[in-house]
């Protein structure tokens, strides 16, 4: 396991960081293909949007992160599948001027890592928590290079990209990350949308400790201007808000349930 000192990558920090990004309406998605589009979000961000067809859920729409600084880029989570993960590493390349140079897999869901080994071909470093790389051993997929306990630090050119374990919600094992300088939080698959009728995919969630989840990322990351989720629309604190709301919600209905009918 790597220390939090290993993990920090050297690059010489900018003696000015980027800007937050300002809110603005949400500008039409850059298409790469029938099954991958590419989003700016604001200075140096990008929302990379990958669509696969799922048995219990149709044509599925998953986020990830692209966070470009000085040349360098990081891809917090992957798309879908390896082929997903070369157009969209080529794009950067050929689009933007930038190298991805890092992977951050928030969980070990293929939304999450399902493009690592393309990456890894490409010499790209993977991190992911300690908990991630084992479920990815266990299911036989592409396991993350880097493990880290609960927080590590990643530089991505002038970028300090922060990540944390919270606490479990979604799955046992969801990271989310924090830019500093930018005020931005990915919150992965453990924030729903702020126009989510329901919490997704909940077969391997801890449904108990998830409010509590939840609850501790908004004292620790009320400041957030921008927050991105798992799946759907990006947003800010509205997320959260609706991320509880929708567990609170369910713990209603399941004590409902079991009240005897008087």
């Amino acid at each position: 396991m790597l220390t939090l000192a290993a993990l920090l990558l050297l690059s010489a920090p900018s003696p000015t960081p980027a800007r937050p990004p300002e809110p603005s309406p949400n500008p039409d998605p850059i298409v790469l293909s029938e099954d991958l589009e590419i989003e700016p979000l604001g200075d140096g961000l990008w929302r990379h949007i990958s669509y696969r067809v799922l048995e219990d859920f149709g044509r599925s729409a998953a986020n990830g992160l692209l966070v470009v600084s000085q040349g360098e880029a990081a891809l917090i989570d992957t798309p879908w599948t390896d082929a997903q993960a070369a157009v969209l590493l080529d794009w950067v390349e050929q689009h933007l001027g930038a190298k991805v140079t890092v992977v951050i897999a928030t969980h070990s869901h293929p939304d999450c890592l399902g493009g690592l080994a393309e990456a890894h071909r490409r010499g790209v470093r993977s991190y992911a928590l300690d908990r991630t790389v084992d479920f990815a051993k266990a299911a036989g997929s592409e396991v993350p290079q880097n493990a880290i306990d609960e927080f590590g630090e990643v530089r991505v050119g002038a970028q300090r990209l922060e990540l944390h374990f919270v606490g479990p919600g979604h799955v046992r094992d969801n990271l989310v990350v924090w830019i500093p300088d930018l005020k931005v939080l990915f919150g992965g698959c453990l924030v729903r949308s702020a126009s989510s009728k329901f919490l997704g995919y909940t077969a391997e969630a801890d449904l108990e400790q998830w409010p509590g989840t939840i609850e501790r990322l908004e004292r620790e990351y009320g400041d957030a201007r921008l927050i991105i989720p798992g799946h759907g629309k990006p947003g800010g604190l509205e997320l959260l808000a609706r991320t509880l709301e929708l567990l609170r919600g369910r713990k209603k209905s399941e004590a409902a349930t079991a009240s005897p009918r008087l």
